[in-house]
């Protein structure tokens, strides 16, 4: 049995599974999607798991390089757009509109967790990234000077390496 971390199999294995670039859909409760082999549900009841419980877990084990959410997020539901930015700070923060989640992102989308989250607006992409420095210390050069705003952003917020 595991000691820590994220306990949900299906949940570990994804993040295990996820590149850089790779999207991990995380959903409110009422997401409408087909449930196939990349859905995870982790919904119990009304708000459980709420979204920042569960992206607090996936942060303990996933580099987000960037996250997206919906246009409409930061005004008609600031505790969801709070929330996230609380969890990723040292993660690039960027909007999409709500049809780019239910087109191109839910597509595009390696995994999709569906949360417990009982609000409009509870949804977040998550982009997987990379632990800036480790990456690019087996290349003999120094981390390129695209890459050092994303490396100090990791280091500012505690997360500079693979522990």
């Amino acid at each position: 049995m595991r000691r820590n971390g994220i306990l949900n199999v299906k949940l570990s294995r994804a993040i295990s599974e996820m590149g850089h670039d790779d999207i991990l859909l995380v959903t409110d409760a009422g997401y409408p999607m087909a449930y196939d082999d990349r859905v995870i549900d982790l919904a119990l009841c009304p708000g459980v798991p709420d979204l920042v419980t569960v992206l607090r877990a996936i942060r303990q084990e996933m580099w987000v390089e960037e996250y997206h959410m919906i246009e409409d997020a930061k005004e008609n539901n600031p505790n969801a757009w709070n929330g996230v930015a609380e969890v990723f700070p040292d993660a690039k923060a960027s909007t999409r509109p709500n049809s780019w989640f239910h087109e191109d992102g839910y597509r595009g989308a390696k995994y999709i967790v569906r949360t417990g989250a009982w609000m409009p607006w509870g949804n977040v992409a998550l982009v997987s990234g990379i632990p800036v420095q480790e990456w690019f210390s087996n290349t003999g050069a120094s981390v390129p000077e695209s890459w050092t705003e994303r490396h100090e952003l990791n280091v500012k917020f505690g997360k500079v390496g693979v522990e």
